[in-house]
């Protein structure tokens, strides 16, 4: 009966027909042979430890012999993101001064990115001798190596001999030596070396999207009466909003899980002003041996930021392409 039932209902469906790899063109075929082997090996190295990581965040790990993970009576539930929420815990005092630390880490080398990006794209699409050397040099900070960098930076920051202390005295601002890499001003440092390392992508980007800005705006701005900043405020950054958008997703994505620029310069133990979210993770799995705080952690944080990668992708990215000139 139940058979004939299903017969009945599966007849009055409409036929739906599920692409095979086997009824592709072999020209698709190939590529997906291509690229099975780079699939296979995103899902090695990435897909197979984040689903790892949200197991973990469920038990507790009393040793680090893998014959005690996993175990029926290690399993925990929901305790440990309690444990993070909770202030009154030292998990949960750690995990809201990061929290802090991080928003205010991403807010400082989003906005110094993006400005500094604008300001070296407007400049750069004026026309002037040695144009294409500059748009070369640009992006040295870009492709250098990050550690290359961020231990160049780390110099540069050292309070007896760094380069920045010597400038500061030379120009009157300070007598002594500021502690760059300690205490208060570590945040600084690091937003100052994200800046530097970033700005030259969104200069990149931002530049060519003013090669298809029309010159028929600027001309009719100039009709009416609008100056130098008129023009960028009612022509240029209207017409910049879809390629600003990405640029500004991408940033905050990038800033709000970056590791290597806070650990290179801060080190694993960093103070509470530079402490992020991801040298606090490292410091849960690695120095306090709290593997399923860490794990719970990086399984909050990762739904966070696809949530909003998400979010800002519905309400700006899109509606930026649907209502704005590319």
């Amino acid at each position: 009966m139940l058979l004939s039932a299903y017969q009945r209902v599966r007849r009055r469906l409409p036929a739906v027909h599920i692409p095979y790899v086997s009824s592709l063109p072999a020209s698709q075929r190939f590529g997906l042979k291509l690229i099975a082997p780079a699939l296979a090996m995103m899902l090695l190295v990435h897909g197979i430890p984040v689903i790892l990581g949200f197991v973990m965040s469920f038990y507790e790990f009393p040793s680090l012999r893998y014959t005690d993970w996993f175990r029926p009576e290690t399993f925990v539930g929901l305790d440990h993101f309690a444990k993070v929420f909770q202030k009154d815990t030292i998990y949960g005092a750690q995990f809201w001064n990061s929290l802090k630390v991080t928003i205010l880490y991403t807010v400082g080398s989003v906005v110094g990115t993006y400005v500094l990006g604008l300001v070296t794209a407007l400049t750069l699409d004026k026309q002037f001798r040695g144009k294409l050397v500059a748009r070369t040099v640009i992006l040295i900070p870009y492709v250098t190596p990050v550690v290359v960098t961020l231990l160049t930076w780390r110099m540069m920051f050292r309070s007896d001999t760094g380069v920045i202390n010597a400038l500061l005295r030379q120009a009157g601002l300070i007598e002594g030596s500021l502690f760059w890499l300690l205490g208060p001003n570590s945040l600084y440092a690091i937003i100052i070396a994200n800046v530097w390392r970033n700005f030259p992508y969104a200069a990149i980007m931002l530049y060519a999207g003013l090669q298809s800005v029309p010159e028929q705006l600027y001309e009719a701005a100039e009709i009416d009466g609008a100056g130098r900043w008129g023009k960028l405020r009612y022509v240029t950054l209207p017409q910049l909003k879809p390629v600003s958008a990405v640029i500004l997703l991408l940033l905050i994505l990038w800033t709000f899980i970056n590791f290597p620029v806070p650990y290179i310069l801060l080190g694993g133990s960093p103070s509470e002003s530079g402490n992020v979210l991801m040298l606090l993770i490292y410091s849960f799995g690695f120095k306090q041996s709290a593997y399923g705080i860490g794990s719970a952690l990086s399984a909050m944080l990762f739904l966070f930021s696809m949530t909003i990668a998400y979010v800002y992708y519905k309400r700006v990215v899109a509606s930026s392409y649907d209502g704005g000139a590319i």
